[in-house]
């Protein structure tokens, strides 16, 4: 079982295993908390101090979250003894570590074989990719004068969406204050997720920083040709300092890529690895001529 299919369902487990090994109050917000993927570097104080108010509730005035925190790793850290971790005499504040580790790479594979987890769809992956992204004025759509309409280069906005008429064609702009490699992916009015950097649209997808023009210089494409049917495309833009270690990313020459779930569970994996990576999203409307 891969890390990268245990931190998408980590929420799930460890709520399971509060359940299972009756941790409440004061020791359920300390273990979900403090087995968390995400504070694996953050110390104790610092949790401590985000769980103030739960860890001081009901105490007497003066109490520390700290000291109410180490007392609540010890209780959890006794009931991981009794279920079988062996902490090798180690009896040190870093206890917790080596629990988190037996309860991933033991407890977790145990469960999920009388806890079959539903696979995410497609749709499912996108959404949670489209949340991650932030919505500015680095990602827009440029649209030229149509039918007698100037559009000109109108921004979408949350509360607007920009509206273009089927048969449009149109560009992207990406503005980037850095060097990177630019993927782009497309999710259109039919439901399917497209590759549109890398591609033959962007067939030179590590850009310097500044104005990026999507189609790009040298494709054999000059425009991108609004088509199929009405309703709201969406794109998500992901700026890496470096070419991703995805070896579904298309070549140069190569036709373009349909995104699958498996195409998106590599992404996930490697932006959990690369936290660093800048995530932009769009979205328009797509109206009849």
């Amino acid at each position: 079982m891969t890390l990268a299919n245990y931190a998408e369902h980590e929420e799930e487990f460890l709520k399971a295993m509060a359940t299972r090994y009756q941790f409440a109050g004061k020791t359920w917000h300390v273990f979900m908390e403090r087995f968390r993927e995400k504070n694996t570097d953050r110390l104790d104080k610092d949790i401590a101090e985000y769980l103030e108010v739960e860890l001081l509730e009901g105490r007497n005035e003066g109490a520390n979250p700290a000291t109410i925190m180490r007392d609540r790793l010890k209780v959890i850290c006794q009931k991981f003894a009794e279920a079988g971790c062996d902490f090798n005499g180690n009896s040190d504040k870093g206890r917790w570590k080596i629990a988190k580790r037996w309860l991933r790479e033991v407890v977790y594979p145990e469960w999920l074989k009388n806890h079959p987890l539903v696979p995410l769809t497609c749709e499912q992956l996108w959404q949670q990719l489209w949340h991650k992204a932030t919505e500015n004025r680095q990602l827009k759509l440029l649209v030229p004068q149509l039918g007698g309409l100037e559009m000109g280069t109108a921004e979408m906005t949350e509360s607007d969406l920009l509206a273009v008429r089927l048969g449009s064609r149109v560009k992207l702009e990406v503005s980037l204050d850095r060097d990177g490699y630019l993927l782009v992916l497309e999710k259109g009015t039919s439901g399917k997720i497209w590759c549109l950097s890398p591609s033959g649209f962007a067939p030179e997808p590590y850009v310097s920083g500044g104005r990026v023009i999507l189609p790009m210089g040298g494709s054999r494409h000059q425009s991108f040709h609004i088509t199929g049917k009405t309703g709201e495309e969406e794109i998500v833009a992901v700026i890496a300092k470096t070419i991703p270690l995805l070896d579904w990313l298309p070549k140069k020459g190569d036709p373009l890529l349909e995104v699958g779930v498996e195409h998106l569970q590599g992404l996930f994996g490697y932006l959990r690895q690369h936290p660093d990576c800048l995530l932009l999203r769009m979205a328009y409307r797509v109206v009849a001529a």
